[in-house]
């Protein structure tokens, strides 16, 4: 089948990806700043945005123009410059600065410092990359960080863009946010301003955003309604509600912690899925009578985090831990407002050990993914802002597996004037990462399809390994009457 291959060939190209080297030049960075003047104030950020304090990055490839008829003098460079002038007037705390509030909260210093802007060139054309239908290490060179990005948040500038030439004629269009600024939601509708302005639409004002995010301030005096075991702090038990798990004294098997995770020690995984058989397996969850409906996400994220917690061979105490985002916009009361400019995300969390997660069928752990998706409500998202506001915890990191998704979000619709990209990808993962991504991201495919793609990302080759069984293994259990079909029910690609 397209797309399938043998473990052999999968190590195979997973040699290739790891041993290419790509060789990019990059031009001194400059700043790109608003068309107009734009207002100058301390722009606030809500209590969603400071648990998301770190880099949130895409890399776009896309062909040379067809049409050399086309506006055929038209540089990538200038064009892409050019509208992110004038998409910063719109979205023009993108062009702030991170400070600290009195309170020690990030805020934006917006004076119209700009947007930073690298120009570079790579020594290859875009085939010559592979396939690239999952991240790979080479992407970082396709994206800009300044140097001292790795030592502070506050040195992640709002928004970074590199733009790469490649020998072919196409280019790729990496982007750097700094994700307190923005969620994925906010991103695709950046980039659908910014893509109609860069293909010479005069009148964007029907894309203007919300930029007020002080519908989400914390109340006053806060109320902490429930035990937020996404989060981990070390405030005193009188300060907030305790988590039973902090009382956890079992050594915990952690090859994601957080202090030393990096992409750089992170190994790739990438999975394919039909839709023909995310159906079946939601029917199999339906049959054990748990509950009367399933979504493709709910099972395949416990699918996911089944398989990783036995890839990763942790010890049958250690609490396994799985972290989602959930849209909130039209869980709060009232809903947040339309395009919202923010992070409008909350992760659910569902644990348990992983014992538990073994001896228990993939229904029984769907419907531990279904109860945390239960618990984000209006009331819960107000709770956390609360516990925020009084703790300053963190999204809870160890034995954790974050999975986000990017289906039904149109990221892969940018279009500058070349078209649709080739292909999007996640520039970075931690080992502590996965993402379900739609097919529609990847157009560079010879068979076009609607399968869904697992990305996941894991601390060895070895795990790597070990989850791609674990998968096959769990999944082809659900379904017993045809042994032989379920043998491929997910595609190394």
């Amino acid at each position: 089948m397209p797309g399938s291959c043998t473990l052999e060939e999968r190590d195979d190209n997973f040699m290739r990806n790891r041993e290419f080297k790509l060789e990019v030049k990059r031009n001194d960075p400059i700043l790109v700043c608003p068309a107009e003047a734009t207002e100058k104030q301390v722009y606030f950020l809500s209590n969603l945005d400071q648990l998301l304090a770190l880099p949130m990055d895409n890399v776009f490839f896309f062909h040379s123009r067809k049409d050399k008829s086309k506006k055929a003098a038209d540089d990538p460079v200038a064009v892409i410059k050019e509208s992110l002038r004038k998409v910063l007037v719109l979205y023009y705390p993108l062009a702030g600065r991170l400070s600290l509030s009195e309170d020690l909260k990030l805020q934006v210093e917006c004076e119209g410092q700009g947007a930073v802007f690298v120009e570079a060139v790579a020594d290859c054309s875009i085939a010559e990359l592979g396939a690239l239908d999952k991240p790979v290490h080479f992407m970082a060179q396709l994206l800009y960080n300044p140097p001292n990005s790795t030592r502070s948040i506050l040195d992640v500038p709002p928004m970074c863009v590199q733009v790469t030439r490649f020998k072919c004629g196409g280019f790729s269009f990496g982007l750097v946010f700094n994700h307190c600024m923005v969620d994925l939601i906010t991103e695709s509708q950046i980039l659908s301003a910014w893509s109609e302005l860069a293909r010479g639409s005069l009148d964007v004002s029907y894309l203007t955003p919300h930029l007020d995010r002080t519908v989400l301030n914390p109340r006053s005096p806060p109320r902490i309604e429930f035990p937020h075991l996404e989060m981990s702090c070390d405030v005193d038990e009188e300060a907030a509600v305790s988590s039973p798990l902090d009382e956890e004294k079992e050594e915990e098997y952690h090859p994601n912690n957080s202090s030393s995770s990096s992409s750089k020690n992170s190994f790739f995984g990438s999975f394919s899925l039909s839709p023909e058989k995310v159906e079946s397996l939601k029917r199999q969850t339906l049959n054990e009578g748990l509950f009367t409906k399933v979504t493709a996400f709910e099972v395949l994220a416990a699918l996911t985090w089944r398989a990783r917690t036995q890839a990763l061979d942790m010890p049958p105490t250690q609490v396994s831990r799985l972290l989602f985002a959930v849209n909130v916009r039209d869980k709060l009361d009232p809903p947040l407002p339309k395009r919202f400019m923010g992070n409008g995300i909350l992760f659910a969390h569902a644990a348990a050990t992983a014992a538990e997660l073994a001896t228990s069928s993939l229904a029984q752990t769907v419907k531990l993914v279904q109860d945390a998706k239960a618990m984000i409500t209006d009331r819960y998202v107000r709770s956390a802002i609360d516990f925020f506001e009084v703790t300053r915890a963190q999204m809870i990191g160890r034995a954790t597996l974050f999975v986000s998704s990017w289906v039904g979000i149109p990221i892969h619709l940018v279009d500058f004037g070349w078209g649709q990209p080739v292909c999007a990808l996640p520039g970075t993962m931690l080992p502590e990462d996965a993402i379900l991504a739609p097919s529609t991201c990847f157009s560079n495919l010879e068979a076009p399809d609607s399968n869904l793609k697992l990305f996941i990302a894991l601390h060895s080759q070895e795990a790597v390994d070990r989850f791609g069984h674990c998968l096959s293994s769990n999944s082809s259990s659900m379904v017993s009457n045809h042994p032989q079909k379920n043998q491929n029910l997910f595609e190394l690609i």
